[in-house]
């Protein structure tokens, strides 16, 4: 529930402060008094996006802090305390920031932090009563987290599907366009295998053409080499003499043991170098007729790096992709037929998946059907009959992001007439109406601490405010029911009256808002009955209701 609400310069509201309370609060005021202000004020804290332009004129920024009681089954969901302040400022800057007990957070955890303790309703929200695309939702509420599960199934399986659509789109387009590429690509891939690259082929030519630019040189140092040793004294056998000699003593000392160890090593290690120098030397050998043909194909090499500018390795992967293509292309039916299965087998699983969704959605619209019209017969609507109508499905109906379902919803709000679609059939205060018992029955559903209504019972009087005003009140034992309201019905049943209104000060206007005491609230009950002066008959009929 909702304890406390804090605003500071958003829009007429330079500062202002409100204390909440169990049951239900009744908000009253004159149009454009402020109403809607406080009720965006809210909106933020629930997460909605911010607005610049709602800071106060001559202000840097804009405050809006509110303090809840949070559920323990929501504690333990999201790791809260028992009470939680979310607070949003909002920057000329554009530095706006979110904040939950007193941590900066995201809009995103606020909103599912909040979703869960209230919801708000707003004025336009009972226009989606015109539009059926909005009737799922209502569906949903019925089972939120069951549904998400299917929802979020049935999502994965038609991007999945979606993105081999586009795909398959994607290769009808590139057949096209590719055919003009056909005679193209036939001319590259010819050159490119002719020219039969290596990978790395350049460097390891251009290594091999240098070493025999000095053959010369690598001759005669190599002879030099080997000439060291064919002497009579070979430092070769220096060290195995010396290896022989150490190694009479080597168990006398660790150090001579090292000594020998190493002597010996470097024995054989030299003896090893010996046998290479002498296999270098009878290797090496001058070709010519290689040289030439190496240095002719490095050049050869260069000309298709300048021509495709790509290096040697670069050069193998575009022949790779280009054979590839061209591959596509001389069989894209085949490739365009395979496509198309991948599509069909795509679109039966996230159509199995929106049917598993569909047959959820029928069940809990059944619960929904009846809980509707449990709800309007204490709304004055008794003899109403209600049905959730779904279209049917065809083999081939369309992915909607929602699912696959199209639905009606179905009323009569009269004895003996047929049932019609709702939007056509029902007046301002049947809406009005059937969207309270929406609302109620969601939060009751869903187990929400706080429901805030603005003029949800817009269109109705008589006695059926009274039955709405009873409904909230019966409503509000279950859960703080919080209401913007034009009924004075609603307001004498509350149980928290405020009285919201614009005055001038210091040249400006600001909204201010006052908690009622009972004189106070037969005061403002009255003027909400009067036309346009207070009477005494007003002020009787406000008595009596607050004493109903």
């Amino acid at each position: 529930m909702l304890k406390s609400l804090h605003v500071q310069n958003f829009a007429l509201i330079d500062d202002l402060d409100m204390t909440f309370n169990r049951g239900l609060s009744a908000l009253t005021g004159e149009t454009g008094a402020g109403k809607s202000i406080i009720l965006e004020s809210l909106n933020l804290l629930f997460g909605k996006r911010s607005d610049a332009q709602m800071i106060r004129h001559g202000e840097k920024k804009a405050v809006v802090s509110g303090l809840f009681d949070v559920p323990k089954t929501i504690q333990d969901q999201f790791d809260l305390t028992e009470s939680i302040e979310v607070e949003r400022e909002i920057d000329r800057s554009g530095r706006h920031q979110i904040k939950l007990n007193g941590e900066i957070t995201t809009l995103s955890r606020i909103k599912d932090v909040m979703q869960t303790i209230g919801f708000i309703h707003s004025q336009q929200e009972t226009m989606t009563l015109f539009d059926r695309s909005y009737y799922v939702t209502f569906i949903d509420q019925m089972n939120p987290e069951e549904t998400e599960k299917l929802r979020n199934s049935y999502l994965f399986m038609r991007e999945a599907y979606l993105d081999l659509s586009r795909k398959d789109q994607k290769l009808k387009e590139k057949k096209k366009e590719s055919l003009e590429m056909a005679d193209f690509y036939r001319f590259q891939i010819d050159e490119l295998k002719k020219l039969n690259l290596k990978p790395h082929e350049k460097v390891e030519l251009e290594d091999k053409v240098e070493k025999m630019r000095h053959h010369d040189k690598i001759l005669q140092q190599l002879r030099e080499a080997n000439q060291i040793f064919s002497e009579d004294v070979l430092p070769i056998d220096l060290v195995y003499q010396a290896h022989r000699a150490i190694e009479k003593i080597a168990s006398l000392d660790p150090t001579y043991q090292e000594i020998c160890d190493r002597l010996s090593a470097a024995y054989y290690e030299l003896d090893d170098v010996k046998s290479l120098l002498f296999t270098q030397l009878h290797d090496l050998d001058f070709d010519e007729e290689t040289f030439n043909y190496m240095q002719e194909r490095i050049h050869t090499i260069e000309n298709m790096e300048q021509k495709y500018h790509r290096f040697n390795d670069e050069l193998i992967t575009y022949f790779e992709e280009i054979e590839s293509n061209y591959q596509l292309i001389t069989d894209y039916d085949h490739y365009i037929e395979q496509s198309a299965q991948k599509v069909k087998e795509s679109y039966e699983k996230a159509y199995q998946a929106g049917l598993k969704l569909h047959d959820f959605r029928v069940k809990l619209a059944k619960k929904l059907e009846k809980e509707i019209l449990n709800q309007l017969k204490d709304l004055d609507l008794d003899k109403a009959s209600f049905e959730v109508n779904f279209d049917a499905i065809d083999a081939d109906a369309e992915l909607l992001e929602s699912g696959l379902d199209q639905v009606e919803f179905l009323i009569s709000l009269n004895e003996g007439e047929p049932i019609k679609p709702l939007s056509k059939v029902a007046s301002g205060g049947e809406r009005a109406r059937f969207m309270f018992a929406l609302r109620a029955i969601d939060a009751i559903q869903n187990a929400r601490s706080l429901l805030i209504l603005d003029e949800i019972d817009i269109g109705i009087s008589g006695k059926t405010a009274a039955k709405v005003a009873r409904k909230m009140v019966e409503l509000s034992s279950m859960l703080q029911l919080i209401v913007i309201t034009h009924l004075p019905q609603v307001a004498a049943r509350a149980n928290h009256h405020y009285d919201i209104m614009k005055i001038k000060e210091d040249d400006r206007m600001v909204t201010r808002i006052k908690y009622l005491n009972d004189t106070e609230r037969i005061q403002s009950i009255a003027l909400m009955l009067s036309d346009e002066k207070l009477s005494t008959y007003a002020i009787e009929q406000a008595k009596m209701l607050l004493e109903k």
